[in-house]
């Protein structure tokens, strides 16, 4: 009896080890079969990807090299050409150098500005958050319409910015977009008032994440709230800072539509930035070859910029709470 029940469980052991060994197979096995699931999963996007990203940037490079032209005809192989005359032209650098003004103006008013918001709001209340949803308004008009709204009411005809200067005792007939002081201030405002709380946003997430601790302790030690501020709070603000000023930095780089429809790069070429030459040379003087040259060359420059700014901004700041 013993010895039958002995054999019976070593058949059992063995059934039960034999079912196991498949099971094991088949847990092993779906690795690979996961992981080309996942590709095959993956597969639309990285295709769209793929079309509307790396073939136009590829294409972009290409038609550097060469004389294209919207007007039809095949382009030949110029070589490095198009980049020595981007390089050599005086328009585009005073394009450059306008770009870089308005850049640098939009920036440091928009940072300055959005600290000066972050600061009160960032305590949680009803009415901070009230206020916080609607400071963000400007920010969720898109560009054109809310061009297109500036342009009509500095309109100084009829616009509404004229009327309510006159009510007050000032000029009340101000051609703002005649003028290459008030085109900048109109556009440098436009600006200013879309993209503030943006900057505010992420300030005031900073803020609101900062540990209390410090602030606490230097009030203990009988620092006032300047003095915390300075030299507490804004050290620890120092990596938010650095990546709104870096984001905000590459999205002025970026501005096109508030020029195109508020000034049209004028009057004369005063507020003329790069986006709106690259959109001349290559939608109306056609040449496209040369558009896609000056637009490498303004990626090379952005590229450089972002790592400088990093490190001027967040210089003495940890990467990793950065």
């Amino acid at each position: 009896m013993d010895t039958h029940d002995s054999q019976h469980a070593g058949i059992s052991t063995a059934r039960v080890e034999a079912g196991m060994r498949p099971a094991a197979a088949v847990t092993s096995r779906p690795g690979g079969g996961g992981q080309l699931g996942a590709w095959v999963l993956m597969a639309p996007a990285l295709v769209v990807l793929l079309v509307m990203t790396v073939v136009p940037a590829v294409y972009l490079l290409y038609s550097s090299f060469r004389s294209e032209s919207l007007l039809g005809g095949s382009g030949s192989f110029v070589g490095l050409q198009n980049y020595r005359d981007a390089v050599s032209d005086p328009g585009q650098r005073h394009a450059l150098g306008i770009t870089v003004a308005f850049v640098v103006a939009a920036v440091v008013v928009e940072t300055v500005l959005g600290l000066l918001l972050a600061v009160p709001l960032a305590a949680q209340s009803r009415s901070n958050n009230i206020a916080v949803t609607v400071m963000l308004l400007p920010f969720a008009v898109t560009p054109v319409v809310s061009a297109l709204i500036t342009r009509e009411l500095l309109n100084p005809n009829y616009g509404w910015i004229d009327y309510f200067m006159g009510l007050v005792g000032l000029p009340s007939h101000v051609e703002w977009l005649s003028n290459p002081t008030t085109a900048w201030i109109a556009v440098l405002g436009l600006d200013v008032w879309q993209w503030t709380p943006f900057v505010a946003l992420i300030l005031m997430a900073g803020l609101q994440s900062l540990p209390q601790d410090p602030v606490e302790a230097a009030a203990l030690d009988g620092a006032g709230p300047w003095q915390t501020f300075r030299y507490i709070t804004l050290p620890m603000l120092t990596p938010f800072l650095a990546i709104a000023v870096v984001l905000r930095t590459i999205q002025a780089f970026k501005t096109f539509d508030s020029f195109k429809v508020l000034t049209g790069g004028g009057p004369g070429t005063s507020t003329e930035i790069l986006n709106l030459n690259i959109y001349r040379v290559a939608l109306q003087s056609f040449r496209t070859g040369a558009a896609a040259a000056v637009a490498i060359l303004f990626l090379i420059l952005l590229t450089l910029l972002v790592p400088v700014l990093l490190r001027v901004v967040g210089r003495g700041t940890d990467p990793e709470e950065a």
